[in-house]
């Protein structure tokens, strides 16, 4: 069914593998006028279960794409390292620098892509009541995206237009979208002053805190002005993107495989639809089939 094929380390792969297996079945004749009405229901559920899919194979390919990028990173880097001369000079050519600046650009497009499908793919699983538990990583994640990412808010919550990058070894790109504090003296300043705070501050007893407050707001709620400060001035965690998709992989494994595996198993077992084979024997005599 999915012409690419996710990487081994891609935490989606098992389900994309196990649900391409069920949607590829096939009706074998003609439909009783009788069975029109089941017919065209089933079909309607495939086709929802189909896009299921197809977004969460777009989802992996973008999280295979940023592992990749990862390698593309390093090895500019090395690169760097072997055109630097001992007197710290390095020159690069403009085509190095327009490979560096379109893997950047790349990586952005491909970590919002991600966060975006990502609510896609949970507002079409709740509709067959089927949602992350509380306190999961991937509910952060869905609460950061609308509140970070994708409803900023004019001089409130509105990420800096400069993100961090992190590079792990054998991992995927991570962008941050939730950088979101001003380090600069004098706006730092004016936020303590608006909160009644002085040093010494645990920071990091903030960030947790504003972390907190994300987790427990219904997303879309508007933040309250106090909250928007907090958030300016010591910023909030970070989703944990790798994390949040293998979370999701195992709710589509144990909560959304059984129902595509129910939609399609009432096409064969009511419908007269039949298993597609593997192999090239078969492709090959449907291809004679279509051609005909």
């Amino acid at each position: 069914m999915f012409d690419y094929r996710g990487l081994p380390t891609n935490p989606l792969s098992g389900f994309l593998q196990a649900s391409a297996k069920l949607l590829d079945i096939a009706g074998t004749g003609n439909i009783s006028t009788k069975d029109y009405a089941d017919f065209t229901r089933n079909s309607e559920e495939r086709n929802f279960c189909a896009d299921v899919c197809d977004r969460v194979h777009r989802i992996g390919f973008a999280f295979d794409r940023l592992c990749e990028l990862t390698k593309v990173y390093h090895d500019a880097a090395e690169e760097r390292k072997r055109r630097t001369t001992e007197n710290g000079i390095c020159e690069l050519s403009p085509e190095m620098l327009q490979a560096e600046g379109r893997s950047d650009v790349e990586s952005d497009v491909l970590t919002f892509y991600i966060y975006y499908e990502l609510k896609s793919v949970a507002d079409i699983l709740e509709q067959w009541a089927i949602t992350p538990a509380g306190g999961l990583e991937l509910e952060y994640a869905l609460k950061a995206r609308d509140r970070f990412l994708a409803h900023p808010e004019f001089c409130r919550v509105s990420p800096q237009a400069n993100r961090m990058k992190s590079f792990p070894l054998n991992g995927p790109t991570s962008c941050d979208i939730a950088s979101l504090q001003q380090w600069d003296t004098v706006t730092q300043a004016e936020y303590l002053a608006k909160l009644s705070m002085a040093p010494p501050i645990d920071r990091q007893a903030e960030v947790r805190r504003n972390s907190d407050i994300n987790l427990s707001k219904k997303r879309n709620e508007k933040l309250t002005e106090e909250e928007v400060i907090r958030i300016k001035a010591f910023g909030a965690r970070e989703p944990q993107l790798a994390k949040a998709l293998e979370e999701l992989a195992l709710l589509l494994n144990t909560k959304a495989l059984p129902k595509i595996a129910s939609v399609c198993a009432d096409a064969v077992n009511r419908l007269g639809f039949e298993q597609i084979p593997d192999g090239p024997t078969f492709m090959q005599n449907l291809g004679n089939i279509c051609a005909t």
